[in-house]
């Protein structure tokens, strides 16, 4: 007690050498405790507490390492909240139903995770088959944050079921890419935000149970949104293998950035398909061997606002030749009311060019009015794509800026010159195989003709705030090269 007693009296004494010296100190030490209180009671109000540090974000507990995230004791499909810690190894089992994350909750991921589906390998309860192929069905807040250094992986756990690289071109028939062994990311009406960065993403689009409201015994998409309000944003992420459509915005505000798309669709299905009550930007995005449109909008689906995609400096390659349909597919397509903006991007070999519907056929018009285009670099091996430069049965016309604009341009003229990416093809080539990127580089080399002749008078829609967690990371505006890669080094990053 004599010690303390000594001490108060000289925190008592301000002329005391020991007042001077500690006080600031104790002041300092005071108002850093009270802020730390008071920033916690005003942090954002939730079941889950919420942590930034300048290590990684959290939300709620974390989830053991291994855990099986569809079942818990043996339930058959299981609610999850709370985070996954970075650098560990979670499960998503075909012999369970979906894992949902309820209203009002958030699933975060850190950087550096594996979510492995595991279930049974062959017999009538595969994996992919109805009813063993569970999604994630967002809810409430989904937040996957990988990392360039320490990206987040989605994909199944036996090598054998893998598609093989070194197999490449493959029959999309036999592709294992195709196969659709999960059910993906599938939001609800009422669905938080979905957001995505730095993740790879394969082998999605397993049939949907019978009791699924919307896709019944079909491939599910492999990432979906339907809320009109929620933010959907996907930075620099890799999909690779679907069964239909690899993104579809039913409803939403989207930022699709920086992505790589490899192997979507096998008989249908576009790279990101946009209908009703989305609107948003798709830009610097590289979309290899797509089925149908790597991008498209259509106003279906009577939701509001109107469907409208922002879609530049993309660079699309042998796009189009799977789709079932004949005339449909290819690049870049504007339908059935849909609007929007589509400047800068370089189109290499696709069925189709950029193709705006007017109406006549079975498909309702674009609205026109509100669609502008241009600045659009084509080119192709052949005959047969470069007279569908400008589509047949579509209104698309020669715009200013564009690169190969009409049907009579000549095959093989203005070679893009990727750094890695022999063009023209061979003559045997089959592009409906040619969907992967493998060790290609869609990158320009120095004397390429697409460089420094793009468009930049005008700006991304932006429609999604600007966070490292719960928005954008960077809004990459347009740029001066056709393309997705820049030749200042912006723009993808794969």
């Amino acid at each position: 007690m004599k010690f303390e007693k000594t001490i108060i009296k000289k925190i008592l004494n301000k002329s005391d050498p020991f007042f001077k010296k500690n006080m600031t100190k104790i002041i300092y030490n005071s108002i850093f405790l009270f802020l730390l209180v008071f920033f916690a009671a005003c942090s954002k109000s939730s079941d889950q507490n919420i942590t930034i540090s300048s290590k990684e974000f959290s939300a709620g507990v974390f989830i053991d390492n291994g855990d099986t995230l569809n079942t818990k004791n043996g339930s058959n499909g299981r609610s999850i909240k709370g985070t996954l810690k970075a650098g560990q190894i979670y499960y998503l089992s075909t012999d369970f139903a979906d894992a949902t994350i309820n209203n009002g909750d958030t699933l975060v991921i850190q950087s550096g995770v594996q979510v492995l589906i595991v279930g049974q390998t062959s017999g009538v309860a595969k994996m992919g088959t109805q009813n063993h192929a569970p999604a994630l069905v967002i809810n409430g807040t989904f937040l996957c944050l990988g990392t360039k250094s320490n990206p987040n992986i989605f994909t199944i756990a036996y090598p054998s079921l893998k598609s093989n690289p070194s197999l490449d071109p493959q029959d999309p028939i036999t592709d294992p890419a195709f196969a659709g062994y999960w059910g993906g990311i599938q939001g609800g009406a009422g669905s938080g935000d979905i957001i995505i960065k730095w993740t790879r993403l394969e082998y999605l689009g397993g049939i949907a149970a019978a009791n699924d409201p919307l896709r019944a015994g079909k491939p599910r998409y492999g990432i979906f949104i339907r809320n009109p309000s929620a933010n959907l944003v996907l930075e620099d992420n890799w999909f690779y293998g679907s069964n239909n459509d690899m993104v579809r915005p039913a409803g939403g505000k989207f930022e699709i950035l920086r992505n790589t798309f490899e192997k979507v669709g096998l008989t249908a299905g576009e790279c990101v398909n946009v209908k009703s009550g989305s609107v948003g930007d798709i830009a610097y995005n590289l979309a290899v061997g797509g089925t149908g449109n790597a991008f498209k909008t259509s106003n279906a689906g009577g939701l509001s606002p109107q469907s409208n995609m922002n879609t530049y400096n993309n660079t699309i390659v042998c796009g189009g030749f799977r789709q079932a349909k004949a005339g449909e597919g290819g690049s870049i397509d504007f339908e059935n009311a849909g609007r929007g903006l589509a400047y800068n991007n370089l189109l290499v070999n696709c069925a189709y060019g950029l193709s705006v519907l007017g109406g006549g056929g079975a498909t309702p018009l674009a609205d026109t009015a509100n669609t502008k285009y241009g600045y659009t670099y084509n080119y192709g091996d052949n005959v047969n794509i470069t007279q569908q430069f400008l589509p047949a049965g579509f209104i698309t016309s020669i715009k200013t800026g564009d690169i190969n604009a009409g049907n009579a341009t000549l095959p093989g003229a203005n070679n893009p010159l990727f750094v890695k990416y022999q063009l023209p093809l061979p003559s045997t080539s089959n592009f409906s195989v040619l969907n992967f990127a493998g060790n290609f580089n869609f990158r320009l080399q120095s004397n390429s003709p697409a460089i420094g002749k793009a468009f930049t008078g005008f700006t991304a829609y932006g429609v999604v705030k600007t966070d490292p967690v719960f928005g954008v990371t960077e809004l990459t505006q347009p740029g001066k090269d056709f393309g997705a890669f820049q030749s200042d080094g912006t723009g993808n990053q794969h």
